[in-house]
């Protein structure tokens, strides 16, 4: 069961630190999502991150900086997915490091692009959106793996966002998901480290079940 971390959409104090500590207590993979952010400002950004950690970070936009600082990955939205120009901008770039944002189990059936992993949201009702409430049946994590197994496809990670919460996670795995990503519980918690800790602790107490 993999857990990751998504940025939140405004800063909040002491966010690099904050972003280390994470690291330092196992996180391995955030997602930097910053809306209107210029490359100029991914890159500062990112630089304010301890270098030791940036194979783990994935970026939503300005990709070049993959090769430039030697990051994780790249993240497609729904719009990008279908740009060609993205597609031209990222032909260098290893299609193992790509994931993506799905929101409903038709468009991963629908899918051959061999993606890392997906994300399927919302699955319960959004932390951090408000009125953003969960509408993904999530019994269909399994039958989506069961259904391209059978056709002998390739099925990528499935990765559940929106809503997720520490307490939620033996759940989502025992149905099938591959993942959980975290933004609102982290970042609107009081402590997001120890939010985040308690999180990691149900994680690794999986691991050794």
């Amino acid at each position: 069961m993999d857990l990751l971390v998504i940025t939140p959409e405004q800063n909040v104090p002491a966010e690099a630190r904050i972003v280390n500590d994470l690291f330092a207590r196992g996180l391995q993979r955030l997602h930097v999502r910053k809306h209107g952010y210029t490359t100029a400002q991914y890159r500062e950004y990112i630089m304010s991150i301890d270098s030791r950690y940036y194979s783990r970070i994935v970026v939503h936009s300005s990709f070049e900086l993959l090769h430039e600082l030697g990051l994780g990955g790249i993240h497609l939205n729904s719009h990008s997915r279908t740009d060609d120009n993205v597609w031209k901008s990222i032909s260098d770039i290893p299609q193992s490091t790509i994931s993506t944002s799905f929101h409903s189990w038709q468009e991963i059936e629908e899918n051959d692009f061999p993606y890392n992993y997906v994300f399927i949201s919302p699955i319960f009702d959004s932390i951090s959106k408000a009125g953003y409430s969960g509408s993904i049946d999530l019994s269909g994590a399994v039958s989506i793996k069961e259904y391209r197994k059978m056709q002998g496809r390739y099925c990528p990670k499935i990765i559940g966002l929106g809503g997720v919460r520490g307490g939620q996670l033996n759940d989502l795995r025992s149905i099938g998901f591959d993942g959980a990503a975290m933004l609102g519980a982290i970042w609107l918690s009081e402590d997001p480290v120890s939010s985040f800790t308690e999180a990691m602790y149900v994680i690794n107490k999986m691991k050794e079940h």
